[in-house]
């Protein structure tokens, strides 16, 4: 691991940071090795999104290098009543930030927002390839709890899928 950054602030996602913040989920989305998405969605939907998100409470946490979103992690809650405790987990840090502890400070306090709220579990998806994350998960808990076998299939590339959770209650 780098050095840590401890000029680097870990502050609940407003609306003034939805901009940057879409510009960094751009970024890790077109690196097309850590999310779902390969780019991020149009602007308007980004800001939609988010807004709901921020007016929901959602837990969400945003890494600032000064006003610049370099990382972001959210848990959003399942809007289904007999799954309303089962919280979904999304994260990402711009390339140059990984290694310095930035992932693992926004995971906590999202994870302990979330269980203000009352979500009992946490739930996420993690490329088999993308061993550093998966790392971090059981570091805070996550324990693998299946694996969609070429789960996800991108530019002819297979990559399994493991099914991530944190029970909190």
């Amino acid at each position: 691991m780098k050095k840590p950054r401890e000029d680097i602030r870990i502050v609940p996602m407003t609306e003034e940071h939805i901009e940057s913040f879409r510009a960094c989920l751009d970024a890790v989305a077109k690196e097309r090795r850590y999310l779902a998405l390969t780019n991020a969605p149009p602007p308007d939907a980004v800001r939609e999104f988010m807004r709901s998100a921020i007016a929901r409470r959602v837990p969400q946490f945003v890494a600032l290098d000064g006003q610049q979103v370099i990382g972001w992690c959210d848990i959003l809650p399942n809007e289904k009543e007999s799954f309303a405790h089962v919280g979904r987990l999304g994260m990402g840090v711009l390339r140059e930030y990984r290694g310095q502890g930035i992932g693992q400070r926004l995971a906590e306090r999202a994870i302990a927002q979330a269980k203000g709220i009352g979500l009992e579990r946490i739930e996420l998806d993690a490329y088999a390839s993308n061993e550093p994350a998966i790392r971090l998960y059981e570091k805070l808990g996550f324990v693998v709890e299946g694996t969609k076998k070429k789960g996800r299939k991108l530019d002819g590339v297979y990559d399994d899928v493991f099914v991530m959770a944190l029970i909190m209650a």
